[in-house]
């Protein structure tokens, strides 16, 4: 019986998340889904570039304040993409301004400058989103 109502319970939790999902697509935003305080949390959290610590997504949330439900709503609702996807953009956008400045700098110190902490998964997610190798980057550039 337990195991019924555990599964009980965790469908009504997903209900709820759906359905304030489903609020916030309709809204966009609106202060009615998130409120200030929340969207004046993140935005300070962006503008320290905090998102340069390696931390996962639960972790920022609790840094910041918030739940991670309405960490993930922000970056849905606002920004339009996943909270996961823009970090990853906003790192490698870094990564890139590293890679020029500081030519001479190993690429593993680059990475781990922008929070990714290995040169193989820095090397992938660059090319996923730059399209090259970060040293196809740089010497391009």
């Amino acid at each position: 019986m337990k195991k019924k109502e555990f599964f009980l319970a965790l469908v009504a939790k997903i209900e709820r998340l759906i359905l304030r999902l489903g609020k916030c697509q309709e809204r966009c935003g609106k202060s009615s889904v998130i409120n200030s305080d929340v969207i004046r949390k993140v935005e300070e959290w962006i503008l320290q570039k905090r998102w340069l610590e390696d931390k996962s997504m639960a972790e920022t949330a609790r840094e910041i304040g918030i739940s991670k439900e309405m960490l993930s709503l922000y970056f849905r609702c606002i920004v339009k993409k996943s909270f996961l996807h823009w970090r990853k953009e906003m790192r490698i956008a870094e990564a890139k301004k590293l890679l020029l400045e500081e030519r001479s700098t190993p690429l593993l110190i680059v990475a781990e400058s922008v929070g990714i902490g290995d040169k193989s998964n820095f090397r992938k997610q660059f090319k996923e989103v730059a399209g090259c190798t970060p040293t196809e980057w740089r010497l391009k550039h």
